[in-house]
């Protein structure tokens, strides 16, 4: 059975690797019943209860970090729109990138040196417009202090570190500005919830690309500095389009002979 196929793994990533095929099984059932059984609740008893993510489109993103230009005091506009294109590019936590120093920022190679969960440390590999887009925000800090960076990579209107309550604050009126309303299930837009755009969109071009998912997810979660990939596999029943992709490949397999 594919939820429990690794043996001696915890319940709860049993359970979140069954929950997370459980509706992909219904929607392909409901389109083609012979490709796939209706997986009954009760199964596997493990409770995975998660607040649905709100998952920004590109334009969405990009509407963020302009709007976040216009927030005041200056270095707190500079930072913030910082930190969301960071998040976006990275799918770091907010409170990982909130935490970074500038010795944690490599620009040859470009990398970040990111400590998560349990002080568990590991290397971020940067897109280089990412790179230059860091390398760009320590410039404008520099001539907003009038002073050498040094310190946190991420500061406050007094040069200090950002804190996590400020840049809440300052998300919230950014996303306000943007007109983005909570939507049914998922509440009000989170910063955190740019690090489960990040996700899924990984997950969708895995799909879409035929790469095997279950590799993919390992790949992922140890990107994401998940302790257990029953956090990854959480991603697959997270987005309406990653669950049509993923149940169009299943009909699309069973049509060409496979079978469960």
């Amino acid at each position: 059975m594919f939820a429990d196929a690794r043996p001696g793994t915890h319940g709860r990533w049993h359970a979140a690797r069954l929950n997370a095929i459980r509706g992909f099984a219904a929607h392909v059932h409901a389109l083609d019943p012979a490709a796939a059984e209706v997986i009954p609740a009760g199964l596997i008893t493990a409770r995975v209860t998660r607040r649905t993510p709100y998952l920004y489109s590109p334009e969405q993103i990009l509407a963020l970090m302009s709007a976040a230009t216009t927030i005041s005091p200056p270095l707190i506009a500079a930072s913030m729109h910082t930190l969301i294109g960071l998040l976006a590019a990275t799918g770091l936590r907010s409170g990982e990138a909130l935490a970074l120093d500038l010795d944690a920022f490599s620009l040859d190679p470009p990398i970040l040196t990111v400590t998560g969960k349990y002080g568990r440390v590991r290397l971020v590999p940067l897109h280089l417009s990412t790179a230059d887009a860091i390398t760009g925000y320590l410039s404008v800090r520099a001539a907003l202090t009038g002073r050498p960076a040094t310190g946190a990579l991420l500061v406050g209107a007094r040069g200090g570190r950002l804190n996590k309550n400020t840049a809440r604050s300052a998300f919230r009126r950014v996303a306000s500005a943007c007109e983005l309303r909570p939507r049914p299930g998922c509440g009000p837009a989170r910063l955190h919830d740019l690090r489960h755009v990040f996700a899924v969109n990984s997950l969708i071009d895995a799909h879409r690309d035929g790469h095997d998912i279950d590799a993919r997810i390992a790949a992922l979660a140890n990107y994401l500095g998940h302790v257990s990939p029953a956090n990854t596999y959480w991603y697959l029943s997270a987005s309406a389009e990653l669950m049509s992709v993923v149940s169009d490949r299943i009909i699309d397999a069973h049509q060409n002979g496979w079978r469960s």
